[in-house]
């Protein structure tokens, strides 16, 4: 009996640490890294959640991200709400979103606070999911983001209609020209193949880092669990292919909204069978006490994830370092967290809150001089878009 009764408490004992786990690590009141020392670098991932500009860009359904007024006095952005979307709520919701200068401000704002938070001026390296295009972020990043001083801007407009696109800002140059790959999709039916073509890309941006080494970006948003989990498993193979192309000394960071969700992962293991074969997988190497980047049904998972490449690993010959101890889930700052811990979406009748997932960070620290030191830096290609007074093409 004696024996039962202690299982009975061990179980219990475990139980209890389980569920409590989650929660106990919201309790730290703040950011509790140590400040970043000179020889680090910091790198964030964040899924902003439709960051769009006021004006429409013609080869894109972002009508639902419209001023209100311009949506009333325009017959044809009218039409293209019923247009454009495949359900009653949909439709409702395009034709009745006010996404004004106002609310454009304060979500900047808010997502400012977020971002000025990391390391009081910043991560080094942001790579930004769910945004429109480059205007947006320049409004952003010359506005709000001065403190940051982010000189490199990132953004190539890819296939998906709706507007939403992957960048990446920093404070590192820009090395090279910036590719947008697309992924090499095998559909199982003509369906698959229509929206498969429309869906993002991965974004390739290499960065001088300070000791003059390379650094390579992989920004990817790999299909919603609204589609097949097939899509998300060739868009995985995809990517660690990219990365294992680099070769084995390369130092590679790839990440981003990857969508897999942890019930995706037990049973299908994209993390564990083919990502990881790759790289490290953050949640695989640290973060043990952050239950998730975003929750559904008060359900966890790490939608948002990193693998760095074997480069960068503590066995790896990069002159960088990844530490598995800096990895962690940003969710401290009260304008982003509701309930006190879990993620706090914009609300566009309060016009308060930032996002629905927590952003994902970590340090590299440089252990060596320069191995392969970039001799020179290009100045991105990509054409500058308008300041936010002057006028765009509608």
């Amino acid at each position: 009996m004696k024996k039962i009764l202690t299982y009975k408490n061990l179980t219990l004992a475990l139980v209890l640490s389980l569920v409590t786990g989650c929660a106990i690590s919201f309790k730290k009141p703040h950011w509790d890294l140590p400040p970043k020392a000179d020889n680090e670098v910091s790198v964030m991932s964040f899924n902003v959640e439709n960051l769009f500009d006021t004006v429409h860009d013609e080869d894109r359904n972002d009508y639902t991200f419209l001023p209100l007024m311009v949506k009333q006095k325009t017959p044809a952005y009218q039409k293209a709400c019923r247009d454009t979307n495949d359900s009653a709520y949909r439709v409702s919701e395009c034709m009745s979103t006010d996404w004004n200068e106002l609310q454009l401000d304060t979500k900047l704002k808010n997502l400012t606070s977020v971002v000025l938070d990391v390391d009081g001026q910043g991560p080094d390296v942001l790579m930004l999911i769910e945004v429109e295009n480059e205007n947006v972020l320049n409004i952003w990043n010359k506005n709000y983001l001065q403190k940051a001083q982010y000189q490199t801007v990132v953004l190539i407009e890819g296939p998906d209609k709706r507007g939403i696109d992957v960048g990446l800002m920093s404070r590192l140059p820009l090395v090279g020209k910036p590719t947008l790959h697309p992924i090499p999709w095998k559909p199982a039916n003509e369906n698959d193949k229509k929206w498969m073509e429309q869906s993002r890309g991965v974004l390739e941006v290499t960065l001088k880092a300070p000791n003059g080494d390379p650094i390579t970006f992989l920004v990817a948003h790999f299909p919603s669990q609204a589609n097949p989990s097939y899509w998300r498993k060739q868009a995985a193979e995809f990517v660690a292919q990219l990365i294992k192309d680099k070769g084995p000394n390369a130092m590679v960071i790839a990440g981003g909204d990857l969508n897999i969700t942890h019930e995706e992962e037990s049973k299908e293991h994209y993390f564990r069978d083919i990502l990881g074969q790759a790289g490290a997988v953050s949640h695989f190497v640290g973060c043990k006490e952050c239950p998730g980047t975003h929750n559904y049904r008060k359900s966890w998972s790490f939608l948002d994830a990193h693998v760095y490449s074997k480069g960068l690993l503590g066995e790896g010959s990069g002159s960088y370092q990844m530490e598995p101890n800096t990895i962690d889930v940003i969710r401290y700052n009260d304008v982003h967290l509701k309930k006190g811990k879990y993620p706090k979406r914009w609300d566009y009748d309060r016009m308060d809150g930032v996002a629905d997932h927590f952003p994902l960070y970590v340090r590299l620290k440089q252990r060596s001089p320069a191995k392969t030191p970039v001799l020179q830096e290009e100045a991105p290609k990509a054409e500058t878009k308008p300041t936010p007074k002057a006028k765009k093409k509608k």
